[in-house]
């Protein structure tokens, strides 16, 4: 068998590395996988030096695309609700040690970039946009992008006179993934407690979310979600998927979005709205897949393994992105 030139990065025994490596093997492509989680108990033995990088005992030069499925922590996302100076300690200790292992990582792929790999998707950039919606937001507005009036802030006041402006709001995570929620009358009546921690909110936009996935520069699969009836935020109770015709001058802002923020390939969360606008919520820069249905799932890993494959075999991104073929309707 030839020398793996692609790799995949995830979390030990990611059933998502699993899926698209099986598209992999159908097409008898070999591929190296590998556990992401550097402080976890498969942790792998890394090397960066100035003319080699190795990854659990495996050479990189002759690796020429890589895709990468997450940024995998092992500090606890919440602190405990109890503490005493012990485990406060220990939390802290495990935290410090976290920051090396991050720093390793990063390194490792933005590495792997500078030496002409294709890398779907650095953690340098991507993956902080994500974890920093605020500023997100900010940075695709000031780029001419369509996003939710937003505010974060831990001042009562402001935060008051935002839902005084914008009317109906809704509060959301500003970090990661998790539900939004609609801000509710008792929720105006409490934000005093905003002192105790920042909150994002945002004006309510009536319309349907779209799941958006691109790879390269074409969008390869748009479906609309079917959610509950009142739902707000439609990614926690999905009914179903429906095939979504973006416009294609909207795909066309939507793929400019994707390649503004650094990315290969990513997940976008969008409203297409009542007043006609196509307002961007979030881009996941290594997104799970899985909960669109198997042949949706296995229809939008195909293109990404068009796209790597393609690169590996050509070092161009032009002919890598060529190789990638839309998809014209749900497959579930």
């Amino acid at each position: 068998m030839s020398q793996p030139k692609i790799a995949l990065f995830g979390d030990h025994g990611s059933p998502q590395v699993d899926a698209i490596r099986a598209v992999f093997d159908d097409r008898g492509v070999p591929v190296h996988v590998f556990d992401i989680q550097l402080g976890g108990n498969t942790r792998p033995q890394v090397l960066i030096s100035p003319d080699k990088l190795v990854w659990n005992g495996v050479d990189f030069s002759a690796i020429e695309a890589v895709h990468v499925r997450c940024m995998a922590v092992n500090t606890p996302v919440a602190v405990p609700p109890v503490m005493n100076e012990t485990n406060h300690a220990a939390l802290r200790e495990r935290f410090l040690r976290e920051q090396e292992f991050q720093s390793v990582t990063r390194s490792f792929f933005a590495q792997l970039q500078a030496r002409g790999k294709l890398v779907a998707n650095t953690l340098t950039r991507a993956y902080v946009d994500h974890d920093t919606k605020a500023q997100l937001y900010q940075k695709l507005h000031d780029a001419g992008f369509c996003v939710p009036d937003t505010l974060m802030t831990n001042d009562a006041r402001q935060a008051a006179a935002f839902f005084a402006r914008v009317g109906e709001a809704v509060a959301k995570p500003s970090i990661g993934i998790g539900s939004t929620r609609r801000v509710s009358d008792y929720d105006k009546q409490r934000l005093d407690e905003l002192d105790k921690s920042p909150v994002l909110f945002q004006e309510l936009i009536e319309g349907d979310t779209i799941r958006v996935h691109i790879v390269g520069d074409k969008v390869v699969l748009a479906l609309r979600i079917i959610s509950g009836e009142g739902q707000v935020d439609s990614r926690t109770d999905p009914q179903g998927f429906v095939y979504f015709r973006m416009p294609d001058e909207e795909e066309r802002k939507l793929v400019e979005a994707t390649h503004f923020l650094g990315l290969h390939y990513a997940a976008w969360d969008i409203l297409a709205a009542k007043d006609g606008r196509f307002a961007y919520l979030d881009c996941n820069p290594g997104p799970f897949i899985l909960w669109i249905g198997e042949n949706n799932s296995r229809a939008v890993f195909e293109q990404l393994a068009n796209m790597l494959t393609t690169y590996a075999a050509t070092r161009s991104l032009a002919a890598a992105y060529d190789a990638v073929i839309p998809c014209t309707a749900s497959l579930d």
